[in-house]
């Protein structure tokens, strides 16, 4: 009766929380980014003090792998969100 909830309560909100943690530090590197021009390694280093090394490292990979992705669409002139049938 005491103590005993849903696994799978627990297990969802779990991940609804480590949704909205990694919501937190994609804002405050884009952010960081708006302020200065780059990402700071200062804030990188606060950002991992405050949540792990492993949720910021996804974080910075998720938006290296967007803006090479962009970049790479741009370059071609090809955007598919735009143009889906070419």
């Amino acid at each position: 009766m005491f103590g005993r909830v849903d696994k799978n309560k627990t297990e969802h909100r779990q991940l609804i929380d480590s949704i909205h943690i990694e919501e937190v530090i994609e804002d405050k590197i884009k952010e960081c980014q708006k302020e200065n021009e780059r990402y700071m390694t200062s804030e990188s280093n606060r950002l991992r003090a405050l949540y792990g090394d492993e949720a910021v490292d996804r974080i910075l990979q998720r938006l290296s792998k967007r803006r090479y992705q962009g970049n790479k669409y741009q370059e071609k002139g090809i955007n598919p969100a735009i143009n889906p049938r070419e």
